[in-house]
């Protein structure tokens, strides 16, 4: 039986350590962890006895580190990588010793990959894999024959620098290049990946195992002392991985794992663990998120630093060392790079900081790293008199326009910290976090990438979308006021205290006031700013085939020119968000709306003849295809009953189908057909139904109930005594008894239309109490009514939490409280939902007015939604 008690001594030490760690009195985990290991591994070696016998009989060896263990980087749930090396052969007695040494720590679940090798073996596979040599890299004797390890690391070394120099040096720059592209920008990702993704520790063991490489450093000090960073980089550099290691300790404990992607989902506990707290003490993601990032940017900004030295050191030709002039004084183009020609010229003319970038966007020739050096150490120098600066000025509106998602002059503006120094206002959203699905980057990299997309209309492309980009941009005249406006549109986030469309404008006008724009261009810009999600929330939360939301998108942007940057702006802004915020059908909304809107504002009313046209082809392809079941005449007539929403909004096979669905019922209170769709695992539910007060509720109320969910909907009206709506429902979960639930449905919908009390007891269903994981207090539900958008309708928006039975929530309390619905639409609104109702009074079937009875149906809404509350995080302790 294998002894355990030196097992039992390091699990005890690790858990008191990890206790420390979390507790917040044990600065030094990592080194005190590797020594406890250390400790194990010598212990166990010094009371072997068979590596005695295996000394004895004259085959020495060493017990070797690799990797992170040997770096003394070693977490929580860190591998443990071991070389067990020999001189010239391996004996078989060493299988009794591996199962002395390791197979205490499997059985408590240590992950440990271990090799025994021989020198001349580690040295082959070392130079013919790669990713073997870099642990050598790292390698750190624990114990055995030390002579060995000596060798072994001089014969390295020495057929390193003479055989493999340049293949290793290429290959740390293309597995660098391939690392980002497999696991992304961290420093543009809400769930950042810490070893692997562009910032984590991976870029700094890059850095590391180059400084080893060239010049043979033996500890992290060494990259100061060795030129491979400044003091001030050095400095930051200790914090940088200080903070890193410490999140990537409380993940590992979190997950009880090794885990280096830090998902949504453990974000919460995560920052709580750390004690970032708001002031109801809830745990404060975005701040830690925030803290992250900007640590994470300066490993990127290492990584770069790196890269660029790799380079020099094997790409560069002969004949390409000496610098060359540029047009612009004081600036030259050396090994491919932008460089100051010397820090005079930066002291003798401050311009040149921003000149530098000029250059740089102009030529698409990238900023050394001393360069950034220079920017980062003198821009002090961007004072109040530089930022008012008219040739300042100039430069940077220049400097907007030429800033591209493949080659990022903002972005390494931002890097510098020159992009703060002259626009100070943008300082409190960099690396600001919004702790949502919704976000994919934060503000300032969002806001960045917002002037880039912006600047990819410049490009006619294939995509019939982006040539209408193209064409829109091109009508654009004065093109500095959008690029501003995509600068600061979320400039207002920096209070999250306030809504920030309107805050942002505030902030912007002195903004835009000093970089020398006139009054009607700051005017301009700010109304942009102000209305930059008007578009996308009408054309995702209205009836766009009303043609009066056209009209009062039209009413509420005024000018044509407004329409256009703000249809820019609106796509920017979406496409730099992400997926959730840009989709084929978000897009074909907004240019919709568009286009409704611009024919309005263009030729003073709608493009009615073209919407007309649309639906007489619909008609005719409608009778055609009833000709043989239906007298034309009586098809005619009904067609003219319909809705000018239904006739555009629905295909022409579909309009056939509740044609039929409707000639049918007869008597019958409804008919409902159900259809597959091919592409998705969705039913569609058609259903005609005499337009009795409560039907779409009572629809919605009989679905939760036999819990078939809701994906979407629509309500149309078929004549004045008639309604058609149509539901996209997930199928049962039991789908071999699909045809009976979908019978008990029909059973219980014809029940629910004729005895009104019917679904009393599903409202006992919705839960009273909603929790929400967020790392900040969640967002009351809140119910917003517009009078203003249709003539006809009140439109009800409700924002909430999503849970099963919401539709049947809110329009049973609409219904109870006297309003039919004519419309439903379901949008999101980052990680709440937004349920849209047009309704009308029972009574009278029209608007509601009344200040006191909109009131009144505002809090019955809300009253009918669950309490929301914060999902609590209990913290705990191995």
């Amino acid at each position: 039986m294998m002894d355990k008690t030196n097992a039992d001594i390091l699990i005890r030490r690790k858990s008191r350590l990890v206790e420390d760690f979390l507790a917040g009195v044990e600065p030094v985990f990592l080194k005190k962890y590797t020594a406890v290991l250390d400790e194990y591994l010598f212990t166990v070696y010094e009371k072997s006895i068979s590596a005695r016998k295996i000394t004895v009989s004259g085959s020495p060896f060493a017990v070797i580190a690799l990797g992170g263990y040997g770096r003394k980087e070693q977490c929580i749930h860190s591998d443990i990588d071991l070389l067990i090396l020999f001189e010239k052969s391996i004996p078989p007695e060493v299988e009794a010793f591996v199962q002395e040494l390791l197979y205490p720590l499997w059985d408590y679940g240590f992950e440990v990959g271990y090799a025994v090798r021989t020198i001349d073996e580690c040295l082959e596979m070392g130079f013919e894999r790669f990713d073997i040599l870099t642990t050598y890299l790292d390698a750190r004797f624990i114990c055995g024959a030390s002579l060995i390890y000596t060798s072994f690391m001089e014969r390295f070394r020495k057929e390193l620098n003479s055989r493999h120099l340049k293949n290793t040096l290429n290959y740390l720059y293309e597995h660098g290049e391939k690392r980002h592209f497999d696991f992304g920008d961290s420093t543009y990702l809400i769930a950042p990946d810490l070893k692997s993704g562009f910032g984590g520790l991976r870029d700094y063991h890059t850095l590391l195992w180059y400084a080893k490489i060239k010049s043979n450093i033996k500890s992290r000090r060494d990259l100061e002392y060795y030129g491979f960073l400044s003091h001030f980089e050095f400095i930051h550099l200790k914090k940088a991985l200080s903070d890193i290691w410490k999140i990537r300790n409380v993940l590992h404990h979190v997950t009880k794992r090794k885990c280096d992607t830090l998902h949504f989902e453990y974000q919460t506990e995560v920052a709580g663990l750390l004690g970032y707290k708001t002031s109801k003490r809830q745990p404060d993601v975005e701040l830690f998120l925030g803290d992250l990032h900007s640590q994470m940017d300066f490993l990127k900004q290492i990584n770069q630093i790196t890269f660029e030295d790799i380079l020099s050191s094997i790409r560069v030709k002969k004949g390409t060392v000496e610098p060359r002039p540029t047009k612009t004084e004081g600036l030259v183009i050396q090994k491919r790079r932008l460089h100051f020609a010397n820090t005079l010229a930066v002291l003798k003319n401050p311009t040149i900081l921003l000149k530098i970038f000029l250059e740089s966007g102009q030529k698409k020739i990238s900023l050394s790293i001393e360069a950034r050096r220079i920017v980062s150490e003198f821009s002090h120098l961007v004072d109040a008199k530089f930022r008012k600066d008219p040739a300042c000025i100039k430069i940077f509106k220049k400097i907007l326009g030429l800033s591209y998602w493949e080659f990022n002059v903002l972005n390494v503006m931002l890097a510098t910290g020159i992009l703060e120094k002259l626009i100070p206002e943008f300082s409190k959203i960099v690396s600001k976090i919004q702790y949502n699905h919704y976000h994919l980057f934060p503000v300032d990299k969002h806001s960045i990438r917002c002037v880039q997309v912006v600047n990819s209309f410049k490009e006619k492309g294939d995509i019939r979308g982006n040539r209408l980009y193209y064409s829109v941009f091109k009508e654009v005249r004065n093109k500095n006021v959008l690029y501003f406006a995509a600068l600061l549109h979320d400039i207002g986030k920096s209070d999250p205290a306030r809504e920030h469309s309107k805050t942002g404008a505030r902030i912007a006008r002195p903004i835009l006031k000093r970089f020398g724009f006139n009054p009607a261009e700051i005017e301009d810009a700010a109304f942009l700013i102000e209305n930059h999600l008007a578009l996308v929330k009408t054309a995702t939360r209205r009836d766009i085939f009303d043609e009066e939301t056209a009209v009062y998108m039209a009413n509420k942007v005024g000018k044509i020119r407004l329409l256009r940057m703000l249809f820019l702006l609106t796509v920017a802004d979406s496409k730099a968000t992400g997926p959730k915020a840009w989709n084929d059908w978000t897009e074909n909304l907004i240019k919709d709306l568009f286009l409704k809107t611009i024919s309005i504002l263009t030729k003073g009313d709608l493009a009615s003849k073209k919407t007309q046209r649309l639906i007489e082809k619909k008609k005719t392809d409608v009778l055609s295809l009833l000709k043989e079941s239906w007298r034309e005449e009586e098809t005619s007539e009904q067609l003219e009953t319909m809705s000018r929403r239904y006739l555009m909004d629905v295909p022409a096979e579909n309009i056939v189908s509740h044609i039929n669905l409707y000639r049918t019922l007869g008597e019958k209170d409804f008919l409902w057909q159900i259809s597959k769709e091919e592409e998705s695992d969705i039913r569609t539910v058609s259903i005609c139904a005499k337009d009795k007060p409560g039907l779409y509720s009572k629809i919605a109320g009989v679905f939760f109930l036999n819990g078939l969910d809701i994906v979407a909907s629509q309500a149309y009206g078929l004549g004045e005594e008639h309604a058609l709506d149509i539901f996209k429902v997930h199928p049962p979960v039991d789908r071999i008894f699909e045809k009976e639930k979908w019978k008990k449905a029909e059973a219980d919908l014809v029940q629910a239309l004729t005895d009104d009390t019917f679904l009393d007891k599903a409202l006992y269903r919705i839960p009273e109490t909603l929790q929400v994981s967020s790392g900040k207090a969640p967002e009351p539900s809140r119910v917003r009514v517009d009078n203003e958008t249709s003539s006809f309708f009140t439109i009800v928006e409700v924002i909430t939490y999503d849970f099963p039975g919401l539709l049947f929530s809110v329009t049973n309390a609409l219904y109870r409280n006297g309003l039919n619905v004519n419309v439903a639409m379901v949008a999101t609104k980052v990680d709440q939902v937004v349920d849209v109702f047009y309704v009308k009074n029972l009574e009278n079937d029209g608007k509601i007015e009344n200040r006191t009875r909109l009131e009144q149906i505002q809090n019955a809404i809300l009253k009918s939604l669950p309490r929301v509350h914060a999902k609590e995080v209990i913290n705990e302790k191995n």
